[in-house]
Parts: structure tokens; C-alpha cells; sequence
């Protein structure tokens, strides 16, 4: 986990308070939220989140297994969304503003199809500050998808750096994915992309909701802690 620095704790907070305002008023807010992320899975058992390492095997004979073998990752996209997940996507070069945008702008609405227009009226999108997300076009084509509902860095509502204690993708999808994903030692990319999409469909909408409903409690810790990750307290 990165260190808060600086002004983190009072963004942080800020945040908190904010989105404990809009539950005041839908008390179903969190649900409405299209949470969205990338990983990167690796043949060695590695999940890692915009160069850092969140998760890994411990398997020691899985890693003198994979140890011989040429390395190779797969980099993933995924959403969660009242008590689905959308996607997975995959991306077969390194993640780039203009990669992500083109994405956007095809993919993800090929996505978001099932998803009837009148709740897409209401929905809002997060997505965290990486370089990717942070990219002038990405901005503008969120804008104009989503209007004022977007939460990021640089966005109507800015999201708080440094803070995977606050979103579903990080707090449970991605180490959830690993777990079923990597039961095994995965062969091949191809291999890889369809455990990842066997795991999505395997997650049943009870489990994800109720991921989704625990985060109206993190936002009351990070008050209670005054800005601090607070994950050693759960």
C-alpha cells in the first residue's frame, strides 16, 4: 500500500464527506457507482495495480514451475456495477491515455448495453488517478458520457489519491479474481483471459453487493481515523 502524503488525509476526508452527503439523499448511491479499474495479472502469480505489487502467490512450487518459464502478463480492465460485473476487457499493450480512450469510446458502450438507458441516466463513473485516466481526451469523452457524475483526478469529483481502502475494485474484486484465477498455475495468456472471465461469472450479485454496501462503513472510518488508512482496523 503507498504512503498518504501531504494534503491525502484532508482529500481524503473531503471525499468522505461528500459522498456520505449523496447517501443522505439515495441512501443506494454506492450501488449507482460504475466502479472501474485495471490490473495487470502475471504468470507468476502477481497482481499488480499501476506498478504496484497488491497481491501475490505464496506457492513454492508453483513459482520453481513458472520460474523456467518465459513471463508474460495480461492487462485487464474490469467494472462493478449494481451488483454486476461489467466486463472483463483486456488490453494487449501497455495501458496509455489514448488506448483507454479509444476504449471508451468502443468497448465499454458495447459494455454497457445491457444496461438499461434510463438507470445509465443516473449512473456515475470512478475510476482512480492513474497517468491513463488522467489523459485531457479521456476526461473530455467521460464528460460527455457522463456529464457531472464523474469521480477521478482531475474530474467533477476529484478521487483521493492513495486510496484503494475506498473502492470495491481493490478492497475486494481484484484479490477475489486471484483467488479463483490463480488455483492453478495459468499456461498461456489465452488461458489466463478465460479464468478471468470463468471468475466474473462465478461471482454470484449477492457477494458483490454486499462488497458494494461496505462502503458506507469505510467512509465513517476514514473520518473516525482522520484521514488514515484505516484496513488494520476492520
Amino acid at each position: 500500500r503507498q504512503a498518504l502524503e501531504g494534503d491525502d488525509y484532508l482529500h481524503r476526508m473531503n471525499f468522505a464527506i461528500w459522498a456520505q452527503g449523496k447517501m443522505a439523499d439515495a441512501p443506494n448511491f454506492a450501488q449507482n457507482i460504475m466502479w472501474s479499474d485495471e490490473a495487470t495479472f502475471k504468470n507468476n502469480g502477481d497482481v499488480n495495480r499501476h506498478n504496484m505489487r497488491y497481491w501475490s502467490i505464496d506457492n513454492p512450487h508453483w513459482l520453481r514451475e513458472v520460474h523456467h518459464q518465459r513471463q508474460w502478463t495480461l492487462n485487464t480492465w474490469c467494472g462493478v456495477f449494481d451488483g454486476k460485473i461489467i466486463g472483463p476487457h483486456f488490453f494487449d499493450n501497455n495501458l496509455n491515455g489514448e488506448l483507454y480512450d479509444e476504449f471508451l469510446n468502443n468497448e465499454f458502450l458495447d459494455l454497457l448495453r445491457p444496461v438499461p438507458i434510463r438507470t445509465q441516466r443516473n449512473m456515475w463513473f470512478m475510476q482512480d488517478g492513474c497517468p491513463a485516466h488522467y489523459a485531457v481526451d479521456v476526461r473530455m469523452t467521460l464528460t460527455a458520457m457522463f456529464g457531472e457524475n464523474v469521480i477521478g483526478r482531475g474530474c467533477a469529483v476529484p478521487w483521493p489519491a492513495r486510496s484503494p481502502d475506498l473502492t470495491v475494485m481493490d478492497y475486494y474484486l481484484w484479490g477475489r479474481i486471484k483467488d479463483l484465477v490463480y488455483r492453478t498455475a495459468p499456461t498461456t495468456r489465452e488461458d489466463m483471459k478465460e479464468r478471468i472471465h470463468q471468475a466474473c461469472r462465478q461471482i454470484n450479485e449477492d457477494e458483490i453487493r454486499h462488497a458494494v454496501n461496505d462502503f458506507p462503513h469505510r467512509l465513517e472510518m476514514v473520518l473516525q481515523e482522520e484521514g488514515r488508512h484505516f484496513e488494520h482496523l476492520l
